[in-house]
Order: C-alpha cells, then structure tokens, then sequence
C-alpha cells in the first residue's frame, strides 16, 4: 500500500524537496535496539513519573546526569512505585493494572528490571494493596543487603509488606495503624514508619523476613504544630528529617526503639520573619561523607506551603547544626545528590520538567541546566 502512494505521489517529494526518481524502492530502514546501557557514571539519574495527565502509562526515564541526555526508559504502569537495589544492578516496581485500563478488577506485581539492559527479569506476583500515591523515597525500599523489598501498603489501612527477592514472594505483612512510610536500617534487619502520634514505629526481622518485635519510639514531634515531611536523609542507621516550619530532626533506629535527638532550627528569627519555610516533593537530600545536606526552601510560608516550590537551596553542615549557604532556583521540587567524592547536586521540577546540576560541596555552583522527558516526574535516584 504504502508503495503504490510514493508511486503515485512523485510530485509530493519533489515539492517537499526529496530527491526521488519516480519508481524508486525506498531503502530499508534499519532498526536497531541497544543491547545494554553504557556504563553508568556517578551521575546517572533514575527519575520517576506517575504521568498524572495519562496515569495508566507511567515511566521511569534512565538519564545521564553529565549531559540530561536521555538513556533509557521502563514502563512502570499505573501509579507506581520505585526503588534501587542497593548496588543498582536491579530497579524495582511495584505496578497497579485494571482489567478496563482504567477501572476493572485491580492486579499488582513487583516488576524487576535489569539496570544494565532494562530487560525484565522477574515478575513478582503481589495483592493488590499498595499505596496509590505520588512515589516518593519512603514508599519502596530494600533491606541494607538487598534481599528483601519492602512496599509501603495503603487499603486506606497502612501495613508494610516484606518481599524476599531471592524467592520472589511476598514473606510477611506487617499491620502499622495510624503510619506512614519506609526507612530501613543499615546495620540489622529493620526498619522504622513514622506515625500520626509523633512517634515511630520499629519493626525487626530475622534472616527469613519474619518479624521478630515491633516497638514505638517516645513521641518526639508535634504532627499537629509542625509536622515531618515524609522524605528522610539516610546516614547508616540514622535519618534526617525536616519539618514543615523549618526544623531539623533526625532519628536513630539502630535498636528495636527508635531514638530521637532534640531537634534544632534550620531558620534564623529574621528567616521566620520572612516566612522561609521547607518545601516540594523531595526536599532534602544528604552527601553522607562530608555531612552537607541541601534542602530546597521557600518564602512567605504558610500554613499549607509545603508542597511549593523552592526560590532557594540551603547547605547546611548537619554536625555543627549550621547553614554554609544559600543559592537561588527557580520552582525547585526537590533534590538529590550524589555520593561520590566530587559530589554534584540534582535539582528538579515537576511542572516542564528540568532538571538543575550544582558542584556540590558548602557552596553550590551551577554545572549546567535543561528540560528532560516526563508529565510529573516527583522521585529521582541518583546511582
């Protein structure tokens, strides 16, 4: 069909400025796929979009940090959540589909891709019970040493499921009323969900996946006053929150109870003031071996500002409790960094989605800027 039109249609081509004889046979195209990524820098993003404008076709885009140049992508279904093996040989989804596409009977799996090649290697079957929400780096996570996959569940009720990789399937649930999130321990195997009560809730597990206790911290915030954002800085077996009016909070769970440090303030009186407040979907981010966190800052705050974007990114020395700096952006939604020793900074937005590269270090320099794949990207991994 198609060639009797270019048969018929020589004056087309000519017009169009294609060089033709009429009668050619086109050349074959030749359609090749990449047999694996190039090998993976310091730098390479894993950016995370629910899609919210087509919700059924979510994505992860594969992007190299040194250039935005685009390098892969995954389909990740319908409201998806992700996360990293620990040594980024494996990403991991847990994937909603509906009979109809968009309603119907509701099916969920854990798909595991190969971050080498992005082929699917396993699919994990999993109920149909985890959180519909925007993904975020508390709602999938793994164990230290990568066995386990734990998803954060929301029927509205919240549990957390243990999935074991090696066996692919789901081990234990476990029942977290009135919790939210998933911040798994390095040391031991373990994690912690923050709670509405301001507490958090520590569950171990042996060598199978089953749990062993389940213990409450003593409360340690005001949820109703100043509330935690949902996205914690791990450092080993402590992680960095920060609050919605400013303050620094982090948080111990090396022992089967957590153990909280007294806060400290992250904003001047003069800053409080101004009303510069934290904000966006991920609003910290932690280099753990010089101890400098970025977290993305806005001004004339408010009761409700916390998912605005940032006017500004503070460095802050998180052992001597001090900001080293501050640098200007523009509608920042959140941040991460990479963990080498030449560490850059990665600043995203969700609305024309970009992406910003800083030097990292007490003082942010700007590398370079662009627009990237992606509707609502609201989760980023760097390697």
């Amino acid at each position: 069909m198609l060639r009797r039109f270019l048969r018929a249609c020589p004056v087309f081509f000519w017009a169009a400025g294609i060089a033709m004889p009429v009668g050619a046979e086109l050349p074959v195209e030749q359609i090749t796929t990449m047999a694996a990524l190039p090998p993976a820098s310091p730098y390479r993003l894993y950016f995370t979009d629910v899609t919210l404008p087509h919700l059924p076709d979510g994505r992860m885009y594969i992007i190299d940090g040194r250039n935005l140049k685009l390098e892969g992508m995954i389909s990740t279904g319908s409201f998806a959540q992700t996360t990293l093996a620990p040594d980024r040989s494996e990403i991991y989804a847990v994937i909603t589909y509906f009979t109809k596409v968009n309603r119907g009977e509701r099916h969920e799996e854990i798909n595991v891709f190969d971050a080498a090649t992005l082929k699917l290697k396993a699919e994990i079957p999993y109920p149909a019970r985890h959180a519909l929400a925007l993904p975020t780096l508390a709602t999938m996570r793994t164990s230290a040493d990568g066995r386990f996959i734990l998803v954060q569940n929301a029927t509205p009720a919240t549990s957390i499921s243990i999935v074991d990789r090696r066996q692919e399937k789901m081990v234990a649930e476990i029942q977290t009323p009135g919790c939210f999130g998933v911040y798994p321990a390095k040391s031991v195997n373990r994690f912690a969900t923050l709670c509405g009560d301001g507490t958090m809730l520590t569950v171990s597990y042996d060598r199978d996946g089953n749990p062993t206790t389940k213990k409450k911290s003593a409360r340690f915030f005001d949820p109703d006053d100043d509330a935690l954002f949902i996205t914690g800085a791990q450092a080993g077996d402590v992680y960095h929150f920060i609050s919605f009016k400013g303050n620094w909070q982090s948080v111990n769970i090396a022992q089967e109870a957590a153990v909280a440090e007294p806060p400290w303030p992250m904003v001047t009186a003069q800053d409080v003031k101004q009303g510069w407040r934290p904000g966006g979907t991920q609003p910290v981010a932690l280099h753990v071996e010089s101890g400098i966190a970025y977290v993305t800052m806005h001004p004339k705050g408010r009761e409700g500002s916390h998912k605005d974007p940032a006017h500004e990114i503070w460095a802050f020395d998180v052992a001597g409790k001090a900001r080293l700096s501050r640098v200007k952006v523009h509608e920042i939604s959140g941040v991460a960094v990479s963990q080498d020793k030449n560490p850059r900074l990665f600043a995203f937005t969700i609305e024309r989605p970009s992406i910003t590269v800083f030097e990292g270090g007490a003082r942010l320099k700007k590398v370079l800027s662009g627009s990237v794949p992606g509707d609502t990207p609201t989760l980023l991994e760097v390697q």
